[in-house]
C-alpha cells in the first residue's frame, strides 16, 4: 500500500510539472516574479547597474560584531565537545559537534563586500592541482545528477545535493585557489544559486557576483556565464538595459558555442529594443497599431545583422 501510494505521489509531482512547463516554459518554471515591482519604465541614459550601493552609517562595525559573535560561538561548542570527551560523555560531545557543524553550513553573506565571500588577490587559474581537481570531479559528478532533472527548479526534490555540490565547488575556491579548476567552480557555484538554491539567493546577487567572478578569471570562458546574467537581469530583475548589453555580449562572442543560446539572445534584443512591443514597457494601445517590427529591421545595414532574420522556431526559452 505504501509502495503504491508513493508511486501515485511520483507521478502526480511530474504531471504537475509537465503542465507548469506546458504553460510557463522552461525559464518560468524555476523563476519568481517579485511582485512589488511597479515601475517598469527604461532606465535613465545615466544608469549605472554596477555602481555600489550606499550603506548605512556604522553598518561595519555591526556586520564586524556579529561574525566575531559567531566565531565565539562556535569555538564554545569546540571547547564544550572536548569537555564532554574528556568527561566521557559521547552522546553530549556528539550534540555539541553536531550543533558547531550546522552552524558552519548556515551560509555567510559578504555584507561589506560587493565580491563573493572567497574572492581574493590570491584566486588565479594557474595550475593543475591533483587533490582540486578530484573534488572537482566529486562536485561535478554530483551535480550532473540533478541538473537535468525535470521540475527539479520547483520541486527541490534535489536541495540538499545541490547545497553538497555547491559546497564541494567553494572549498576549490578557499583551499585551492590556485588551481585551473576555480573558474569553472565560480560558474557552477553561480548556477546553482540561480537554479537550484533561490531560498538562499532570492536577490540573486549571489548568482551574479560567480557569474561575474567566473567571467574575471577566465575573460574566455567555455561556459555560458554571460547568457545567464542576461536572463537574470532580464526575466527577474528586469533591469532592461543591462539585459540588452549582456545579451550582445553573448552575440559578439559567440559564447560557449551555444547557438541555440545566440538565437534566444537576438530574439531578446529585438523584443527589448522594440519599445511598443517590449514586455518590460506599459502597454499603450495607442501604438498597437504601429509597425515596430519594420523599424528595428531598418537599423541594420543587412540581412546578416538582423536579428529578426532568424528562422521561425529557433529560438527558445532558455533553461
Amino acid at each position: 500500500m505504501a509502495v503504491d501510494f508513493t508511486f501515485h505521489k511520483i507521478v502526480l509531482v511530474l504531471l504537475i510539472g509537465a503542465a507548469h512547463v506546458m504553460l510557463f516554459g522552461c525559464e518560468g518554471s524555476t523563476r519568481r516574479h517579485d511582485k512589488r515591482v511597479v515601475d517598469i519604465t527604461p532606465p535613465e541614459d545615466n544608469y549605472e547597474p554596477d555602481r555600489p550601493r550606499s550603506e548605512l552609517p556604522v553598518v561595519a562595525d555591526e556586520v564586524e560584531d556579529m561574525m566575531a559573535a559567531r566565531q565565539a560561538y562556535i569555538d564554545r561548542l569546540i571547547e564544550l565537545e572536548r569537555v564532554y570527551l574528556e568527561s566521557g560523555n559521547t552522546e553530549k560531545a556528539n550534540w555539541a559537534r553536531r550543533q558547531r557543524e550546522l552552524t558552519e553550513k548556515v551560509e555567510v553573506y559578504p555584507y561589506l563586500s560587493e565580491d563573493p565571500p572567497e574572492k581574493s588577490s590570491q584566486v588565479a587559474p594557474i595550475e593543475s592541482i591533483p587533490e582540486a581537481d578530484r573534488l572537482y570531479e566529486e562536485a561535478y559528478a554530483l551535480y550532473d545528477t540533478f541538473v537535468g532533472v525535470p521540475f527539479i527548479g520547483f520541486t527541490k526534490l534535489n536541495t540538499k545535493d545541490a547545497r553538497t555540490a555547491e559546497e564541494k565547488f567553494r572549498t576549490i575556491l578557499r583551499e585551492y585557489p590556485t588551481s585551473d579548476k576555480v573558474d569553472d567552480a565560480a560558474y557552477y557555484c553561480g548556477v546553482i544559486y540561480k537554479e537550484f538554491l533561490r531560498e538562499d539567493d532570492p536577490d540573486n546577487q549571489l548568482a551574479l557576483r560567480y557569474f561575474k567572478w567566473a567571467l574575471e578569471l577566465d575573460p574566455k570562458t567555455p561556459h555560458a556565464a554571460r547568457f545567464d546574467m542576461a536572463v537574470v537581469y532580464d526575466y527577474r530583475l528586469h533591469d532592461r538595459a543591462r539585459a540588452i548589453e549582456l545579451y550582445h555580449e553573448v552575440l559578439e562572442t559567440e559564447e560557449a558555442g551555444i547557438q541555440s543560446n545566440q538565437r534566444w539572445a537576438a530574439h531578446r534584443i529585438e523584443k527589448l529594443t522594440d519599445d511598443d512591443r517590449s514586455p518590460l514597457r506599459p502597454r499603450d494601445r495607442a501604438l498597437a497599431t504601429s509597425s515596430p517590427r519594420t523599424r528595428v529591421r531598418q537599423s541594420y545595414s543587412s540581412a546578416d545583422d538582423d536579428p529578426t532574420s532568424v528562422e521561425p522556431g529557433a529560438a527558445r526559452e532558455p533553461r
